[in-house]
């Protein structure tokens, strides 16, 4: 277990990011050191290629580079106001890889069903144990995590926390949080049923991820089986 003087939770949505930005601004000054959950071949470039790291960034797909094109100006604006400042970026360029093929599986399986309407409930259990990869931060003072599983397993033990979104597993969480073993089976066919109109009624026809994660908490019958499972949920 990493011990941080400061965790920043944010989810997956555009919404979080402008203000994630900003209370980083601040941390730095204060701490020096910040952990992102980036892959570090994009933070070397975003430094040293800005143009290249916007090629990397577009070519993991548009939902990623809205949700972290901010970052390159970022890193070098700390770089001037703040150049004792530590960064980490703790993800790879092959796991977000495998998350984007990890995604067109989904799709692909969300097509079948809506063709066949038939669900194959082991194979999406296949498909996340062998394309899903947990990261562990490093042991800085600020440490940003946009991971919900790897969250509620280990924010009660830092000192700080500060969610910048709400705390609320999306279908896609549960799924993996089923495969990896940290929530019963017995909800794999309920979660993938959610996940499949997930995709198909809400990602599909939302602008951004905000106002699909949106539509999905607003959702009673989904935020009572979240209950279910004995999820933490903070809105």
């Amino acid at each position: 277990m990493v011990i941080v003087d400061l965790v920043l939770y944010v989810p997956r949505i555009e919404a979080s990011m402008p203000i994630l930005r900003n209370i980083l601004l601040m941390t730095a000054k204060r701490y020096k050191a910040l952990a992102l959950p980036l892959p570090k071949e994009f933070c070397r470039l975003a430094i040293m290629n800005p143009g290249e790291s916007f090629r990397l960034l577009t070519g993991l797909g548009s939902s990623f580079a809205r949700l972290w094109g901010w970052v390159p100006a970022f890193l070098r604006d700390i770089m001037v106001i703040e150049p004792l400042t530590t960064l980490d970026c703790y993800d790879s360029i092959d796991r977000l890889r495998r998350s984007v093929e990890l995604g067109v599986e989904i799709a692909r399986l969300v097509i079948r069903f809506r063709l066949s309407g038939r669900v194959d409930y082991d194979e999406w259990l296949r498909l996340f144990r062998r394309n899903t990869i947990s990261l562990v931060p490093p042991d800085r003072p600020v440490v940003v995590i946009d991971d919900y599983a790897y969250f509620i397993e280990n924010y009660t033990r830092v000192s700080n926390v500060i969610l910048l979104g709400p705390l609320i597993p999306t279908l896609i969480d549960l799924v993996a949080l089923i495969s990896s073993g940290k929530l019963s089976i017995d909800y794999l066919a309920e979660a993938v049923n959610y996940a499949i109109g997930y995709i198909g009624d809400y990602v599909v026809v939302s602008r951004d991820l905000t106002e699909a994660f949106l539509r999905l908490i607003n959702n009673r019958e989904y935020m009572s089986f979240v209950r279910s499972a004995g999820l933490p949920i903070i809105t």
